[in-house]
């Protein structure tokens, strides 16, 4: 047996683990193990892989606190420092605006004795649960509070409620001392656990997978990796199912996986558990769907929360909308340029609509092969021939003329639109024109219209969304950026943002993987901006030059590609006068007659 030091860590958002395994290198004498969870996802985590004779678990916030509340092992918590508060604290603007801390006590009470030296008020809510956050959270959103500071688990809370949230995360000196106690801790500790002989029996001989729970539906014991564990909602409903006396044998398809379940109950020191056993298959499929695209719920919720879109909190306006659409189930058509979130709006209806455990369907019209054109139109297990379903027909202007008044026909002539709730999206132009195929589907289906706006529509939100998507950035790629210089925001702020929220992403994401200092610098700024305009450039001029009409007289289409010439630069005229091989003079008189 290893004589090393078996440490799991359980670490409730993903950029601690860069951190962990840096600090790993310090300990020779630890072998360490990382898992990704917060709160309940950390005690299955725990729970699943107790047997695996670890000696101690390291995690932080409430995770910790749940964690020694539920397994046998000592739970060692990675505290939050003072400079892990001030960190975020300055990161929010907590000194210009209303700002809150929501957490458990392991994460406030540092702040409780930090606020009285602070020049600023900062109030704190400490909390002993989920529910308990999820109370004081929607009475902050109430009192228009800007931001919270919060851990992981009320940082989750608060961006399904909309609310601004700004993760304290920990810093690496935080994490060492964790790692000094648990291996204090460790040299003075033998195990002393004793194998579970009812688990070992339990398990023995067997190629299934097992989950066990206790007769209340708490998990008990389960062979499943992390990346299996989605089936556990499944299996603790068919608790009630279980016969007193026998054995039950079930079907479960979920996540394009066939699941063959044998279930029973087994007493023990006169305490009953339910035993699930269980193998999976892939099902046979008929053909490949590629465009066509089954989820469930928590599906929808995973990638729906972890949006670009919902980080930066730019749903909240439509909140009335939504809940007012959904109190039928009208088709809705989403439209809007490239890049504006028109899927995540989708995933919203869905989530907040009385069908939402029923699956979302998605149809991808720019993926659709011939092939699986006809697949979806005439063949028995198409979606569109299901009921109840969230049916999302994506990019439906990508369909040439002959699929849209296909498609027309069949979600008339079918009644699609009645037995389903319908919602399909369409790119709009810069201008917000429609073709008019778009305009015959929003007119033959009546359907309700949801307009979204771009980026650049609105300066003045550049700034908070700056800072939000800074602060998931910094928890996602773990880096501590404090900010953006003023010099380099005004410069952010003036872009044109021609993609949207997608380009947003990738052009933070990009200045915070270049950015050596604290604070992010006009000079990286530049650098990447100017990249997006090359590219912006190039691909605005192909389509614009390949729309002009050539029948036109000849000084009507100069006058097109100097409009053309002028917007690709920028609105630089003498860049676009240089390109045109031309004087600024004549550019300039060029101007005057296009005006």
């Amino acid at each position: 047996m290893s004589s090393k030091i078996r440490i799991l860590a359980i670490a409730p958002y993903p950029s601690m683990e860069s951190l962990l395994i840096k600090l790993s290198e310090e300990y020779p004498n630890v072998d360490l193990t990382i898992t990704i969870g917060d709160l309940k996802k950390g005690v299955e985590i725990a729970q699943n892989n107790f047997h695996s004779n670890y000696d101690v678990i390291i995690s932080r916030g409430g995770t910790a606190k749940l964690l020694q509340q539920s397994v046998s092992l000592p739970v060692i918590e990675i505290s939050t420092s003072a400079y892990d508060i001030l960190r975020a604290l300055k990161l929010s603007d907590a000194g210009t605006r209303k700002v809150a801390v929501v957490g458990f006590l392991n994460i406030t009470e540092n702040l409780l004795s930090l606020k009285e030296v602070l020049p600023y008020k900062i109030d704190v809510f400490t909390i002993n649960s989920a529910d308990q956050a999820t109370a004081i959270l929607q009475q902050l959103k109430n009192d228009n509070y800007h931001a919270i500071l919060c851990d992981m688990i009320t940082y989750t809370i608060s961006r399904e409620l909309g609310i601004n949230a700004f993760l304290i995360t920990s810093g690496i000196e935080s994490i060492r001392s964790a790692f000094d106690t648990a291996v204090l801790y460790c040299s003075s500790y033998k195990n002393i656990r004793n194998e579970n002989h009812f688990l070992r029996h339990l398990v023995q001989g067997r190629d299934a997978r097992t989950a066990v729970f206790t007769e209340d539906g708490k998990l008990f014991y389960s062979t499943l990796s992390e990346d299996d564990t989605s089936i556990l909602d499944t299996l603790h409903e068919k608790i009630a199912e279980v016969p007193l006396n026998g054995k039950r044998r079930f079907l479960h398809r979920e996540n394009n996986l066939l699941y063959s379940i044998l279930a029973q109950r087994i007493v023990s020191d006169e305490i009953e558990y339910v035993a699930f056993y269980f193998t999976t298959s892939k099902p046979p499929l008929t053909g490949n769907k590629c465009g066509i695209n089954y989820s469930n719920r928590k599906e929808i919720e995973k990638d729906y929360f972890n949006s670009v879109y919902i980080i930066m909190d730019s749903i909240t306006e439509l909140d009335n909308t939504i809940d007012q659409i959904n109190q039928n189930f009208s088709p809705v058509i989403i439209l809007g340029e490239e890049g504006t979130g028109k899927e995540q709006i989708a995933k919203a209806i869905y989530l907040r609509s009385s069908i939402k455990d029923q699956p979302f369907v998605q149809i991808d019209c720019t993926l659709l092969s011939d092939k699986i054109w006809d697949y979806l139109l005439n063949h028995h297990n198409s979606p569109l021939c299901d009921a109840g379903n969230t049916i999302f027909i994506k990019n439906v202007n990508a369909l040439n003329e002959q699929q849209q008044k296909q498609l027309l026909i069949a979600l008339t002539d079918m009644e699609i639109c009645k037995r389903n709730r319908v919602i399909f999206s369409c790119i709009s132009s810069h201008e917000g024109t429609l073709d008019s195929n778009t305009m015959t589907f929003i007119n033959r289906l009546h359907c309700f219209m949801i307009t979204l706006p771009s980026l650049r529509d609105n300066p003045s939100h550049i700034d908070s969304i700056v800072k939000l998507y800074l602060n998931r950035l910094n928890i996602d790629i773990a880096k501590q950026i404090l900010g953006v210089s003023q010099d380099a925001m005004e410069i952010i702020r003036n872009f044109s943002w021609p993609y949207n929220y997608v380009q947003f992403s990738r052009v933070m994401s990009n200045l915070i993987i270049m950015s050596t200092e604290s604070y992010i610098n006009s000079d990286d700024v530049m650098k990447v901006l100017s990249k997006e305009r090359i590219v912006t450039a190039s691909n605005a001029s192909k389509d614009s030059i390949g729309s002009i009409n050539l029948s036109q007289p000849l000084s009507e289409i100069n006058k097109e590609i100097v409009s053309i010439v002028i917007e690709s630069h920028n609105g630089n005229q003498s860049k676009a006068a240089e390109s045109l091989g031309i004087s600024r003079t004549t550019l300039w008189r060029l101007i005057k007659s296009i005006k």
